[in-house]
């Protein structure tokens, strides 16, 4: 193409000169061949960029997939959290439900006049608080009035009634971790949508940039620029895009990023310094991922331009070699010219003169018509080869087109899709927003019925300790009966004066002591028992506190599993640092290297300048044989022609292809502007909704007021129940010592008497039995106490029963005696079953209690899933008036 241009310049300024053409077309020729060459270079540029294209268009594919699976993954954990915050919202609506008992019974006591409203008092703690008799008695059910007019006064609706407050403190203990470990997740999860969409948003710029690039690659391969030309630009577009971007991120790191995503990050000022560090990072990586780009793309570029000075070296270096051919022919030409031209000097040479001239200009012919062929053959390769890259440029451009479609049809679906994602996020933020409130009303009501139950559990501590009180006054009124017969029988044995009257008392007493170690058993059954309850309490509080200790430990492992993800977050964002910087070396040596490289282009510009001021004086020299090939150059110039029609042609298609899709992006931007109408509408009914949603927040606002003056009371009972539960504590351990020394001491002495009592009965049996022997020694060895038995109280008993066979004679004038004792026994036993009586009534009040309360929770929770199933109506129609 260039060949051909320049021979019809040169041919209109010098007109036709007979010889030189064979001289002229070889240049020419290697001038097309050159052509080619460079043509055939810039194809596979162009392929390379394509490459590089959808290498990039891959990589979004598979940062959006990655995406979709973030996005289910968050998914399942809000589908996890809407469950948590049922339980929550569950709670929520039972502390609602006993806030709304305690007011019908405050109102309750108000009309009737009573003086304290709440379910807990002062005067309930106090022990002796309800035996003043006061005209107006508290409603507390955890207090044990005295009296019969205090169990009439007490109301069914007093206060709230729970099945069993371990658990609920449990309960309540669960809910209260769960709720922290819903917040921190949702700190996390609204932390990492912000990274996501400023990760979106700087990918969508990355793309954009590269559809820019690539839309000037393209301008730039339709001008067929030079290669040289073609690697100033680019390196000038770097440097500015560079200097961009330092602007940018100068004045505001996250300018990039909309309003509407600068509104969220504004509200949360205490994660403002990690989010700066993320976003940093992500444009540190966005920045490395296209300065690589770039660097491959100037790689690329420069060894295209080494090529295309390989190719220049090589036509200078053909120059050369036809200049030197040309000289070499010129001097053979001037040789034979001079030889033809001088006469024959001697006579004998004419002959062998002239065979020789005709071998001469056979040889020329046949040089002249060679030269011919090899015209045509160059000048059909030269064709074959401008098809063949035309063919090849076509089809490359077919491609760009079908790529430049497919990458406005990806942009035009990621737009829509960071649209839907945007709205996302926004419903996000509100339900967000919504469940802290939620959760932070929770928590105050989970608090404030926890307390609650603390107080109910110690007052149902003080009644067990009351009535184990009473137990133990019972048993020592007992022995204090116990110790009086005892001292009744020590006197009538006192009274002996004879042996039958010594007999007739230790029967006595031996019955007696047989009742009384009978009724000590049972005093000692009923305080193992006691003990028992005591020990049963104690493990439900130590199984409360193991499960306590567990909750602990697994907040301790979240929380170490969370620090090592924040270590591993660190360790990479050191790495990617290092990387960044190592980036930077490797730019700054190659901004070094494309300098050098501009450096000695600059040089082989002069050259090539040099060569071609030499080359136009060889034209000069060679114009004189540019005249037989004026015409195979006019059958060239006519295909020549052609190939331009056809390139015409070919231009002409590609601009209505161009202006169709230009007609097709107005028309997609004349959808986009209806669909920008429609999100202001959608807009302009969020604003509505959130002027209704501000009044329901005022609302919750003056309820926040009124529970704030709720938790004020609530603390000052607390406080007056921990220092009521420290004096308790001590009591209690001060009393069970003692009660535990006296008790022991007290086995220590009874022991020690029925030892002591068992020898002197034995020895009194056998004194006895002695005196009133009748049959010798013999029986009297046989009846006798054996020694050692004192301590074995059955054995002795057998014993002492064989030897009153012997006495039961003169025992019969005691029966009256034991007719006497027996009716006093008989009245101890009567008190016992009467106490007993009493404890069973208190036992079925209690459980009569415990139905109750059941009844109230089971109303309590109907009337709580029906507010759920309220708030989630109310929960569906926001949602439905929120998307658009």
């Amino acid at each position: 193409m260039d060949t051909s241009s320049g021979s019809d310049s040169y041919d209109r300024t010098r007109g036709h000169r007979p010889r030189g053409r064979e001289a002229q077309r070889r240049p020419g020729r290697d001038r097309g061949t050159a052509g080619g060459r460079g043509g055939a270079d810039r194809a596979p540029d162009i392929s390379v960029k394509i490459d590089t294209l959808a290498n990039t268009l891959q990589d979004t594919s598979r940062n959006l997939t990655k995406v979709d699976r973030m996005l289910g993954q968050y998914r399942d954990h809000t589908d996890d959290q809407a469950e948590a915050m049922a339980l929550l919202r569950e709670n929520l609506e039972e502390s609602i439900s006993q806030l709304q008992t305690q007011r019908l019974s405050r109102s309750n006591g108000a009309r009737s006049g009573s003086a304290s409203a709440s379910t807990l008092h002062t005067s309930d703690l106090e022990a002796g608080s309800g035996s003043e008799g006061p005209r107006f008695l508290p409603t507390s059910p955890l207090k044990n009035y005295t009296g019969a007019a205090a169990r009439t006064r007490r109301s069914q609706s007093a206060g709230v009634r729970f099945q069993d407050a371990s658990l609920k403190g449990k309960d309540i203990h669960s809910l209260h971790q769960s709720l922290r470990d819903l917040r921190c997740d949702q700190l996390r999860l609204s932390d990492d949508l912000d990274k996501e969409i400023f990760r979106r948003n700087r990918s969508d710029i990355d793309t954009r940039r590269a559809m820019e690039s690539l839309t000037g690659h393209m301008t730039t391969s339709q001008r067929q620029d030079s290669v040289s030309s073609r690697v100033e630009r680019r390196l000038q577009e770097l440097e500015r895009e560079m200097h961009g971007e330092e602007r940018e991120r100068r004045p505001e790191p996250r300018g990039a990023m909309s309003d509407e995503l600068l509104e969220p990050l504004a509200r949360r000022p205490v994660q403002s310094h990690e989010r700066d560090e993320a976003v940093t990072a992500r444009l540190l990586k966005a920045e490395k991922s296209k300065m690589e780009l770039d660097l491959d793309r100037a790689r690329r570029l420069l060894e295209q331009s080494e090529d295309s000075r390989e190719s220049l070296v090589q036509q200078v270096e053909d120059m050369r070699g036809e200049l030197l051919r040309m000289r070499q022919e010129k001097t053979e030409l001037q040789r034979v010219r001079l030889e033809t031209s001088h006469p024959a000097v001697r006579p004998h040479v004419n002959h062998t003169d002239r065979e020789e001239g005709r071998d001469r200009a056979d040889l020329e012919k046949e040089v002249a018509e060679l030269q011919v062929q090899l015209c045509k053959a160059s000048v059909l390769g030269e064709v074959v080869e401008l098809k063949r890259a035309l063919e090849s440029k076509e089809k490359e451009r077919v491609q760009l087109s079908s790529q430049v479609e497919e990458l406005s049809t990806d942009l035009a679906r990621r737009e829509q899709q960071q649209l839907r994602m945007l709205e996302q996020l926004r419903e996000m933020q509100s339900r967000g927003q919504a469940e802290r409130r939620e959760t932070e009303a929770i928590l105050q009501e989970s608090t404030r019925s926890r307390d609650e139950l603390k107080t109910k559990a110690l007052e149902a501590v003080r009644q067990w300790r009351a009535k184990c009180k009473r137990m133990q006054k019972q048993l020592e009124e007992a022995k204090a009966q116990a110790q009086f017969h005892t001292d009744k029988a020590s006197q009538a044995a006192r009274e002996k004066e004879s042996s039958l009257a010594q007999l007739k008392a230790l029967s006595q007493t031996l019955a007696f002591m047989y009742k009384s170690q009978t009724f000590v058993n049972q005093v000692a059954w009923f305080q193992i028992e006691v003990r028992e309850a005591l020990v049963e309490e104690t493990q439900r509080q130590a199984a409360v506190q193991t499960k306590l200790r567990e909750e602990n430990q697994r907040l301790e492992e979240r929380a170490s599993t969370q620090a090592r993800r924040c270590q591993r977050d660190r360790e990479t964002q050191d790495e990617l640092q290092a990387a960044l910087k190592l980036m930077t070396a490797a730019r700054g040596q190659l901004a070094q290297r494309l300098a050098e490289e501009e450096s000695s282009r600059k040089e082989l510009q002069k050259g090539s300048a040099e060569l071609q001021a030499k080359l136009t004086a060889t034209q000069q020299e060679r114009a004189a044989l540019g005249q037989q090939l004026q015409l195979e150059r006019e059958v060239h110039q006519k295909e020549v022609d052609n190939m331009k029609a056809m390139m015409e042609d070919n231009k002409m298609k590609k601009d209505r292809e161009v202006k169709d899709k230009l007609k097709l992006c107005s028309r997609e931007h004349d959808e986009m502007a209806h669909l920008k109408a429609d999100a202001a509408a959608d807009k302009e009914l969020c604003g509505v909704l959130r002027i209704k949603l501000d009044r329901m927040k005022d609302e919750c606002d003056k309820l926040a007021a009124q529970l704030s003056t709720k938790d004020e009371a609530h603390a000052l009972l607390n406080r007056k129940h921990q220092l009521l539960k420290h004096e308790l504590d001590d009591k209690v351990r001060s009393a069970e010592r003692r009660r535990a020394s006296e008790v022991d001491e007290k086995l220590l002495r009874m022991e020690v008497e029925q030892e002591t009592i068992l020898t002197a009965m034995g020895e009194e049996l056998d004194t006895a039995c002695r005196s009133l022997a009748r049959n010798g020694e013999d029986k009297l060895q046989a009846i006798s106490q054996k020694p050692g038995l004192g301590k074995d109280p059955h054995h002795w008993l057998a014993e002492t029963k064989t030897k009153l066979r012997w006495l039961r004679e003169e025992v019969r004038e005691r029966v009256t005696r034991e007719q006497r004792l027996r009716k006093q026994h008989q009245q101890t036993r009567d008190q016992l079953k009467a106490l007993r009586q009493s404890r069973d009534s208190e036992n079925a009040d209690l459980m009569q209690r415990l139905d109750r309360q059941e009844k109230l929770l089971h109303s309590l929770s109907t009337e709580k899933k029906e507010l759920l199933e309220r708030s989630r109506r109310n929960e569906d129609e926001m949602r439905s008036l929120q998307t658009p």
